[in-house]
């Protein structure tokens, strides 16, 4: 926790008025700019402390004042500005240089660039000059001289914009990557002193350029050497702020009427707009510099709007709001807030990410950016507001510095004062008899076991140390020792004087009073015994407590100066800013170097700094945690075993991948890797356990057992992630069920360390966020907690906190080998201690280590046999987590609230609940029910309505037991006794059930009216009109019943007319109640044989017969019929039909039949539809009733049309019939389908009885082509195959290819290759005459010949023997001619020639049935009419003609083209008529016909 003290600056002229301050950028210097009446203007520089700086003549001029201050960012130099236009500069001399200049006006400006460069003043008349300090004497000279004669307001330099950023001082180690600054933000009071050696500012470009504003709304660009050009003009509205982007080349310009406007600047110093917006707010006049808008991040302006209101706006998002004014937890804040009350003036320090803002009255708000809060939905909550401090006066300026670069610094000016105000985290010290708490900046309260003092001291307080006799305070340059005397109890009580302390009790058991006060500058102090131990920049130094020397510590240039100390019994731990530690052995004499200067760089690879060491109470182990090499707490705890020289560490800031090996031991050293194979065995749950809770987080403080030098407690903080998906957790506004520890982010954890064993946990426990470790005395872990020092009980020692030392002892010691599993030794340690406190104190650290074997053991020590029982229980339920029988062990020993804990871990919310709800914690049952056991929900409503009851709370009870629906029961039993709560619940009610039981308790009181009313609200119909009926308003509970469908009040008002002998009313209310019995008694008895009709019509079959039975008797035959049909008695109908010659009614029954039916029945209703020569009814009822081949002979017999669905009807299933007679009836229906000529139908039932020969004969009789085809596919059957290719050859399967294809496939399926053959011959035939192409033909005949080969046992083999000659012989003629075609064509005329003429004179008769006579001749005609041989080829066409005519009737144009006859005829120079003369013939025109078209064509 920290706070804002503040400490006045000692000006050393009263009554000054502060005019203007500044602090120097690296160095803890503040220059005021201060007047007086009696001294006039005068410049004072203040040290971090608010005193003047000593040996220096500071300027005074007594008519003027100092109206500019500037500090260069890099070297002392300090500017400063006075009203008559002089200009005077400090460079860390005794005196104040004055430097000459232009300047006649009051110099209003002053400025130094980003590296100090140059320095740029101003003056209200419109001159500025550029300046340069030039030498190491500060010497400043004139670079230019401008003058725009205009008052210039506004001055801002631009920066030098890096695309790499790198470390600079002030960004310190914020500068690291991926998130690790949240590591740095846990450290509130620590920041790397290494800082300045080892981010020293970057060297760099210093940019030279500025923008300046004037008066009346201009803005001007000047370039290094001074050149100047308007780059703005706001045309006369005036300028408010003009800030340069932090990061990028733009800037940003505020105008009166809050209009804030971005722009880029490009490389000549243009400026281009980027957004502009309008901000909401009251107009303020500018305060003094640039207090009304500050850079707050690198994309966020802080901008104050008027009263008390900051807004930020993000100019990258464009997102702006409003940032609180109101601290957590503090609801009457607003109650003491002015109503006057506005901001006057702002400032962000980039140290701490801290935004403060005074007010008029004196107020001064702190806000701090949370970086580690991640993704957030609403900006506004990345500030907190976290301080409201308050100063006497107005605040009228704010402005941040640092003190070595490491704790931020904050002047606040108040006109008439001025504060310097430092963050400074809540010094405490303690010993285990008294302690120390600092409330104030100088007053501690001082506390012991039984009183407590209010110290006040002179001087603030930034350190303090105790011990039981003395202590003492510093506040860094001052130290006051204090000397502590105790009383006995019987001593007189000592009186302090109110001077040096404040009594705040009654009784004390001690004093203290001061001895002495000596000055020593100082960054830490200790007391050990009567030695003061300090620390200062330079050396540790040991004093006694008058202040006199004992001794130095001195280190080595090499070693560094010491940065840290600390005590742990007798020894001292110091390290130093190089990294050395050293551990030192306190004595009354000399202290002993007992370990010589250790490097940690040597032993840690990733080495930065060291945060904090400490040794043990015996000197042989060093605990630390350190900084990376970024300076960023690497988040691990080291142990430094002086003994081995092994580091050990254990690492807290591991992102939780815990399936992976993540042992209690980690070294840097492979040796220590041995030592964790020889521990014994822990339990792998419980390691797991500490490491999943130990996980992602950073450890704070670290502290010794002042006697045991085996345990070591420290506290680590989770390090918030940007997406931390925790697990279940339960808000304590809304339950009382505290987090898991896995879910705490603040935890303790005590540890025990050895040589043997290395780092062992022992147990971990949550505290609040805020609170700090102290300390550890065992049997205590001492904690500040809201500013109180909380000792709170080690788990070990509960119920033991007076125990004596052995016992003590004992406890460690049987803790220590539990934490190493060595259960032989552990016993051994405490087998003689008889306490029975003891064994339970051990019985509950066994719920922490999660020893349930060892919990049993304390049991019987402690006799506890309720608590064994079980325990053994629970060990022996198999389906029971571990935690869950831990958490049986922890509720027997009162442990309920890690009972809780362990429920939650193992996730079985049911007997969380359960535990929660026996505790009497409703309410966080009730949210773990909501959210985690909804089954049983409503059951702990119902247990939560019962407590409630016991305790009186009817009210809530009632709410409760409606959420469980037990309230129809419960809340009636509960109110019976509380008449008027009761009556007031049930009219507030809408329950029906409820309602009822109401109105039903009112009417057993009399009260009839009332019960009406509460009826009707019930909707209960029926209860309103018996009701009604008893008040004799029997008009009024009809209607009421008529309106409604309740059917008992239907039958009640039918029992009451009966009563009233309204007969025909009883029966219309009967037979809406559906109580038809009672209607049709009344009709029978009272002879209502309409009603007794309507009532038969809708009325069950039981009441249709009643109603059949009477109409029968009163010889009503036709209703009768209808009745006993619609009654299902259908031999009765039929009987009463036949009998009443009812033929309509008997179609209507012959409807209903099917093959369930009685055959007789059937048959006789058959024959009557037959006898009606009704022959397709009658088929369709035979059909239903499955008589099939009665259905069938009918259909044959009177030529009955079998439609599909018909035949569907005929068609018997599998299981109806024998198979044969199935078959038989298929056949019989398929056979008729044929005489019909329904042939497809026919072919289904054919394929139903499983006879595809005759189902394909009838497909093929319906001609349907593509059918053929597919049955003929999926049947798979020889003869069927060559059934469908005879009948594909039966069509033209010349010009289609797809039944080509299919024809060959078929007869290649069907095995058929005789039938193939002689289709390949038909083919080699087809394509001869149609198309002469023999060579097709030839590869037909080719087929047919491999066809005819594959036949190896034919029926008739002469037959096969002759067909096969005559396709060979035909494949010889065809290949013979096909040769000498080719013959041709490659260009031996001659010879293709002979061999025609040697063909048509061997080819005999049989070349004709090869190879056409005509084709032959064709052939030569053709090539000798190529070959211009006209004779020749007239001499062959005489030769063909004769053949012609001998042959029969063929034209010669068969064989010869229209094109050949026309060129032999031009050749010969004859007409074509003379070459093909026309045969005239009178009986047969057509072929004359034939002869003229084939010429022509």
């Amino acid at each position: 926790m920290t706070l804002y003290f503040e400490n006045p600056v000692s000006f050393p002229e009263a009554g000054s008025i502060s005019l203007n301050g500044i602090w120097h950028p690296n160095t803890a210097l503040l220059a005021v700019a201060s007047f007086s009446q009696e001294k006039g203007g005068f410049v004072t520089i203040f040290d971090e402390l608010g005193e003047p700086l000593n040996d220096l003549n500071y300027p005074v001029h007594r008519s003027f004042q100092v109206t500019a201050l500037a500090w260069h960012p890099e070297r002392t130099v300090l500017a400063t500005g006075w009203e008559n236009g002089e200009f005077k500069v400090w460079n860390g001399a005794k005196d104040f240089a004055l430097v000459g200049g232009p300047h006649k006006a009051p110099i209003t400006l002053l400025e130094f660039s980003e590296k100090g460069g140059r320095l740029v003043s101003c003056d209200s008349a419109g001159s500025l000059v550029g300046w340069k300090i030039v030498d190491t004497q500060s010497q400043t000279i004139i670079v230019f001289h401008l003058d725009l004669k205009e008052s210039i307001t506004h001055l801002t330099f631009r920066r030098t914009i890096k695309t790499h950023p790198e470390y600079d001082m002030e960004h310190l180690a914020k500068a690291a990557v991926n998130g690790d600054e949240r590591a740095l933000d846990i450290f509130s009071n620590w920041r790397p002193k290494t800082t300045a050696r080892k981010f020293r500012a970057q060297e760099g470009s210093d940019n030279l350029n500025f923008y300046v504003g004037t008066q009346v709304g201009s803005i001007y660009y000047v370039n290094t050497t001074g050149s100047c050009m308007e780059v703005l003009n706001t045309e006369g509205v005036p300028l408010s702020y003009i800030v340069h982007h932090p990061i990028k080349d733009s800037l940003v310009v505020m105008m009166e009427g809050l209009t804030v406007g971005h722009f880029a600047i490009d490389n000549q110093g243009h400026l281009n707009e980027l957004a502009k917006v309008k901000l909401s707010g009251r107009v303020q006049s500018r305060g003094v510099g640039n207090q009304g808008l500050v850079w707050c991040s690198s994309t966020s302006l802080a901008i104050l709007t008027g009263d008390l209101v900051v807004r930020v706006w993000d100019i990258e998002s464009n997102d702006n709001y409003v940032l609180p004014t109101t601290l957590k937890f503090y609801s009457n804040e607003e109650r003491n807030r002015s109503l006057n009350e506005s901001f006057t003036c702002l400032a962000f320090c980039k140290l701490n990410q801290t935004l403060c803002a005074g007010t008029n009255i004196g107020r001064i708000y702190f806000w701090t950016r949370n970086v580690n809060k991640g993704q957030i939905d609403n900006p506004e909550d990345d500030w907190e507001l976290n301080n409201v401090n308050t100063v006497s006066g107005t605040v009228k300026q704010l402005i941040w510095g640092s003190f070595q670069l490491r704790l931020p610094l904050l002047s606040v000016n108040c006109v008439t004062s001025v504060y310097i105000m430092r963050e400074q985290t809540i010094s405490t010290c303690f010993c285990e008899e008294i302690w120390c708490t600092q409330k104030t900046a100088n007053q501690i309260l001082v506390e012991s076991k039984k009183s407590n003092f209010l110290l006040q001291l002179e001087a603030q307080v930034t350190d303090m140390s105790i011990n039981e006799n003395y202590a003492i305070f510093t506040n860094g340059r001052l130290i006051s020792v204090y000397e502590i005397y105790w009383e006995s109890p019987d001593s007189e009580r000592f009186e302090l004087n109110s001077s040096i302390s404040k009594q705040t009790e009654t009784s004390t058991d001690f004093s203290i009073k001061m001895l002495t006060s000596f000055s020593c500058d100082n960054e830490k102090i200790l007391i050990y015994k009567k030695i003061i131990i300090i620390l200062t920049p330079k050396s540790v130094l040991l004093r006694n407590l008058n202040g006199s020397t004992l001794t130095t510590l001195v280190t080595t240039t090499v070693e560094g100066e010491p940065i840290g100390i600390d005590t742990t019994g007798n020894y001292l731990t110091l390290f130093t800013i190089e990294g050395y530690l050293k551990i030192y052995e306190l004595t009354d004499n000399e202290p002993k170097l007992t370990v010589p200067g250790r490097n940690i760089y040597d032993m840690c690879p990733d080495f930065g700094e060291i945060i904090q060491a400490k040794s043990n109470c015996s000197g042989n182990k060093v605990a630390m945690t350190l900084a990376a090499s970024n300076l960023i707490p690497d988040g691990k705890l080291y142990i430094w075993d002086v003994e081995t020289d092994l580091l050990l560490s254990y690492d807290f800031h591991k992102y939780g991948n815990l399936g992976e090996s993540t042992p209690d031991e980690y070294s840097m050293d492979e040796k220590i890797q041995e030592l964790a194979d020889e521990n014994l065995d822990e339990s792998d749950e419980t390691k797991a356990l500490f490491d999943e809770i130990c996980s992602n987080r950073i450890p704070l403080h670290l502290f010794w057992d002042t006697s045991d030098a085996r345990l070591l407690v420290c506290d680590a903080k989770r390090v918030k992630l940007p997406a931390d998906n925790k697990s279940v957790t339960f808000s304590k506004a809304k339950t009382d069920l505290k987090p898991t520890l896995k879910d705490e982010d603040h935890i303790v954890i005590t540890l025990f360390i050895s040589s043997e064993h290395g780092i062992k946990m022992h147990d971990i426990r949550g505290v609040d966020n805020d609170s700090r470790l102290l300390a550890l005395a065992t049997p205590h872990i001492v904690l500040l907690e809201k500013l109180i020092v909380i000792r709170e009980v080690m788990s070990d020692f509960a119920g033991l906190e007076a125990c004596n030392k052995a016992t003590r002892n004992a406890v460690l010691d049987f803790s220590y080998n539990l934490s190493l599993g060595n259960m032989d030794e552990a016993f051994k340690a405490i087998k003689l201690v008889q306490n029975p406190g003891v064994w339970g104190s051990l019985a509950r650290m066994c719920v922490k280590t999660r020893r349930l074997d060892v919990a049993g053991v304390c049991l019987g020590h402690m006799g506890n046999a309720r608590a064994a029982m079980a325990l053994r229980v629970a060990m022996g339920d198999g389906q029971l987590p571990h935690e869950a029988k831990l958490a049986v062990l922890a509720v027997h020993l009162g442990m309920l609230d890690e009972a809780e804990q362990l429920y939650v871990q193992c996730g079985r919310y049911d007997l969380l609940n359960k535990l929660l709800r026996s505790r009497n914690k409703m309410d966080a049952a009730h949210a773990i029910a909501e959210s985690q056991d909804r089954i049983h929900l409503k059951n702990t409503e119902h247990a939560w309505a019962k407590s409630l009851e016991q305790s009186g709370d009817l009210k809530e009870a009632a709410i409760r037991y409606e959420r469980a629906n037990t309230h129809k029961f419960d809340i009636p039993r509960m109110l019976l006794d509380q008449p008027q709560q009761l009556e007031s619940f049930m009219a507030k009610t809408k329950d029906p059930d409820l309602l009822k039981w109401w109105g039903q308790y009112i009417e057993s009181q009399g009260e009839m009216q009332a019960a009406l009313k509460v009826y009707s609200s019930a909707g209960d119909i029926y209860s309103q009109v018996r009701v009604l009926c008893f008040l004799g308003e029997e008009s009024k509970a009809a209607e009421l019943a008529r309106s409604g469908r309740d059917k008992a009040a239907y039958y009640h008002m039918a029992r009451f007319y009966e009563t009233t002998g309204n007969y025909e009313e009883a029966v219309n209310f009967f037979t809406k109640a559906n109580a038809y019995s009672n209607a049709v008694r009344l009709c029978k008895e009272n002879h209502m044989a309409e009603e007794l009709w309507n009532i038969g019509s809708v009325a069950s079959n039981r009441e249709k017969l009643e109603c059949a039975r009477y109409f029968e008797e009163v010889y009503s035959l036709d209703k009768a019929v209808i009745l006993y049909h619609r009654a299902g008695m259908l031999h009765k109908a039929l009987d009463l039909a036949f009998k009443a010659q009812q033929f309509d009614t008997l179609q209507q029954i012959a409807t209903d039949l099917d093959a369930d039916s009685d055959p007789a029945l059937v048959e006789k209703c058959a024959d009557y539809f037959v006898t009606n020569e009704q022959f397709d009814k009658a088929v369709d009822l035979l059909a239903i009733a499955k008589k099939f081949k009665e259905a069938i002979t009918i259909c044959l017999t009177h030529h009955v049309q079998l439609t599909e669905d018909l035949a569907e009807k005929l068609t018997p299933e599998k299981d109806q019939l024998d198979e044969i007679d199935r078959i038989n009836v298929l056949q019989t229906l398929a056979e008729s389908l044929m005489l019909q000529g329904n042939y497809h139908l026919a072919t289904k039932k054919f394929t139903q009885a499983g006879d595809k020969i005759r189902a394909m004969k009838a497909l093929l009789k319906s001609g349907d082509t593509d059918k053929i085809i597919f049955f003929a596919g999926v049947s798979r059957q020889r003869e069927i195959y060559i059934m469908a290719a005879n009948y594909l050859q039966s069509l033209d399967w010349q010009n289609n290819s797809e039944i080509l294809r299919n024809i060959i496939t078929f007869y290649s399926k069907g095995k058929a290759l005789d039938l193939l053959a002689n289709f390949y011959v038909a083919c080699a035939q087809v394509e001869i005459d149609e198309f002469k192409n023999y060579e097709k033909a030839y590869g037909a005949l080719t087929e047919a010949s491999r066809c005819l080969g594959k036949i190896s046992n034919p029926k008739d083999v002469g037959q096969h023997q002759r067909a096969t000659e005559i396709v060979q012989q035909r494949l010889t003629m065809i290949k013979r001619f096909v040769d000498i075609r080719r013959l041709i064509e490659r260009g031996d005329p001659q010879a293709g020639i002979a061999q025609c003429r040697q063909l048509l004179m061997t080819g005999g008769k049989e070349l004709e049935a090869s190879v056409r006579r005509g084709d032959v001749y064709a052939v030569m005609i053709q090539e000798f009419v190529k070959n211009q041989n006209y004779a020749e080829a007239k001499q062959l066409l005489g030769e063909l003609k004769q053949i012609l005519l001998i042959s029969g009737n063929t034209p010669i144009t068969y064989y010869l083209s229209k094109e050949l006859i026309e060129a032999l005829a031009q050749g010969l120079g004859v007409p074509v008529s003379m070459l093909v003369p026309v045969k005239t013939k009178l009986d047969n025109e057509e072929d004359d016909e034939f002869v003229e078209e084939a010429i022509e064509d």
